[in-house]
């Protein structure tokens, strides 16, 4: 890839990982003189046209965000042959088979060329039923996923292909993740919005409802309120100033520690 090329990067995030990985790959793009752009993905938009389009997206209960099938099947086919890539951010890439090959796959169907995909490790926010790391420990994970995406950068524009294998998977762990996701997506998303709760110390400021990425909270009588299109990001959770938010499935959250990326700013996002 000599010549100098327009590139346009989208991206849909909980609490930064997904934009940390595509914003060092877009940093990487500028600095080798090509003309690179990212953005939040946004349902309104029906069509994309550069010379390379990329995409990030995490690991939601073993496939793609909700939103991000939303959004990429709203969108025109590609001209034919246009050269695309994905990265896919998740706390354990081996459970990301799945949403590798439903990724693949939409964009095959929207005439991408599937130039390069990929996996990176990132740090966990999914608060229920896990425990997440200290600040320090996250630190390490963030490095080596900036490292990963530079590497990631630098061997697209080396025209170096090369596309994840979710094929080597166990067959026993596509058949439970494909299960999870299906419950997951059919019954997990339009439940789950009703188990969020908030602790008494919450004083109704609005930060988790200025802060989510798809305007699913409202503050009413002083207290958030989720809607449907809750994409249980977790962002609310862990922008909390009081660490308030919980979810009733996952149990209470008081003595857990959050995670925000350090560069993500949640609010202007």
């Amino acid at each position: 890839m000599g010549l100098k090329m327009k590139i346009e990067l989208r991206y849909f995030t909980g609490t930064g990982n997904s934009w940390k990985v595509l914003e060092t790959c877009n940093n990487v793009f500028n600095r080798k003189g090509h003309q690179s752009k990212i953005l939040k993905i946004d349902l309104n938009e029906k069509q994309i046209n550069a010379d390379l389009i990329g995409f990030a997206f995490p690991v939601h209960g073993f496939g793609i965000p909700r939103i991000a099938r939303q959004y990429l099947s709203a969108l025109k086919k590609f001209d034919e042959g246009q050269k695309v890539f994905f990265i896919l951010t998740s706390a354990d890439s081996n459970g990301s088979g799945l949403s590798s090959k439903n990724l693949e796959i939409i964009l095959k169907r929207k005439n991408g060329r599937l130039i390069y995909s990929d996996v990176i490790q990132m740090p966990n926010n999914w608060i229920p039923f896990t425990n997440i790391l200290t600040m320090e420990e996250n630190l390490s994970i963030i490095q080596s996923g900036i490292e990963r995406s530079k590497h990631i950068a630098q061997d697209i524009l080396n025209n170096k292909i090369r596309i994840y294998d979710y094929r080597k998977q166990p067959w026993f762990f596509k058949t439970i993740s494909n299960f999870i996701n299906i419950i997951f997506r059919n019954f997990g998303l339009s439940r789950m919005k009703s188990m969020f709760r908030v602790y008494d110390s919450c004083n109704g400021c609005g930060i988790c409802a200025k802060a989510c990425p798809t305007d699913s909270i409202k503050i009413v009588n002083g207290k958030p309120k989720w809607s449907k299109t809750c994409e249980q990001c977790m962002r609310c959770v862990h922008v909390c100033p009081r660490e308030s938010i919980y979810q009733t499935m996952g149990g209470h959250t008081k003595t857990k520690n959050r995670y925000i990326e350090p560069d993500f700013k949640p609010l202007e996002d």
